[in-house]
């Protein structure tokens, strides 16, 4: 009896050594307990999802696990809730147990423009979606190729080593298979890969718009930049560039755990010192001795907490030039004024502590 296509073999193996390590991670941890044998799968409408959705659904049934498609319509085009709707039909024939649309308001698009406003809108949704139903995890259709843009728009942004590590395979519950399995880049998928496995069972797919537009960016590396690089450096180019991200990622995180983890030893209650308004404090002495590498992570991971626990939300993004004027109050100390921050706060040197405080309104 003949196997099935090869893409979908390794699609299938993709997902099933994602299920296998996720639930290896959650059998060693005690808060596990409340978790439902589900899989939430995104789903757009497009190749990637569609073709994730039918390769978990196999999979999750032989694992005893059960997929439901989670739909978000994010209203962007006029037909969104038809594109939605569809996506739903498809996902049942195509084997998900449940099928849930979320519509979401993406609103202004604020830092990064649209692209930016409806990720993080989706991405709420996801998370909101995971809390409700207890699901295992939640896993998304993104393949190399949107590893290949996402590093190039990073590198083209002037990101550090964490916009070159590109989009990570696995982030908690959030898991992309078709990035490949760990030490296995084999399984990682194209998008021609994707529209090959829809082909295979025999769906058709939606093509998002946004994907066209000249105006975003993605867009422009994905039709314009990544053609030229290809005749220019290779075909290969694409394996590369989603090779580079697989190099540097296990660095980043590596590098980002020991930035959490020195930043929980470095706070202060500050006691007679804490004055109202006052929102995180650090021991400035201490955190000169980090080394840089480490002090410029905590400086940063410190900032966007004190922006959410101040409650004031801004769309403006926290950039290198803040992190590098706050890292000064630290090693170059000579009296100076406080550093502004997105979210109306400040960061300031005061009695040996380096204090994120609310601004005055």
């Amino acid at each position: 009896m003949a196997g099935p296509p090869r893409v979908v073999a390794r699609a299938r193996t993709a997902v099933r050594a994602h299920l296998t390590a996720r639930l290896e991670q959650l059998a060693d941890d005690t808060g596990a307990g409340h978790l439902s044998p589900r899989v939430l799968v995104g789903v757009s409408g497009g190749a990637d999802s569609l073709a994730l959705l039918a390769t978990t659904a196999w999979v999750a049934a032989r694992m005893g696990l059960e997929t439901e498609a989670l739909i978000i319509d994010h209203g962007l085009q006029a037909d969104s809730e038809g594109v939605a709707e569809r996506a739903a039909e498809a996902s049942r024939r195509l084997g998900a147990a449940h099928t849930t649309i979320r519509r979401v308001e993406v609103g202004t698009a604020g830092a990064g423009g649209v692209e930016n406003a409806a990720r993080r809108a989706r991405h709420a949704a996801f998370t909101q979606r995971l809390d409700e139903t207890g699901a295992l995890a939640l896993l998304l259709g993104h393949t190399l190729d949107d590893q290949a843009e996402q590093v190039l728009m990073g590198l083209a942004r002037g990101g550090g080593p964490r916009a070159m590590a590109g989009i990570p395979p696995v982030r908690g519950a959030i898991l992309r298979p078709f990035l490949g399995a760990e030490r296995d880049e084999s399984t990682a998928l194209r998008r021609a890969d994707t529209e090959e496995i829809c082909r295979v069972h025999d769906v058709e797919w939606w093509e998002d718009p946004m994907n066209e537009d000249p105006a975003l960016l993605r867009s422009a590396v994905r039709h314009r930049v990544l053609p030229l690089l290809r005749e220019v450096l290779g075909e290969q180019i694409d394996e590369n560039l989603a090779r580079a991200a697989a190099l540097i990622g296990p660095d980043v995180e590596h590098l980002d755990a020991e930035a959490a983890a020195r930043l929980e030893e470095l706070r202060r209650d500050g006691g007679e010192l804490r004055e109202d308004g006052d929102l995180l404090l650090l021991d400035a002495y201490a955190l000169a001795s980090v080394p840089a590498a480490l002090r410029t992570r905590i400086l940063r991971d410190a900032s966007r907490r004190a922006e959410q626990e101040a409650g004031t939300p801004s769309d403006k993004s926290l950039l290198r030039r803040h992190v590098l004027a706050a890292e000064a109050l630290v090693v170059s100390w000579h009296g100076q004024a406080g550093v502004p921050l997105p979210g109306r706060i400040e960061v300031a040197r005061r009695d040996g502590l380096l204090v994120w405080r609310r601004l005055d309104p």
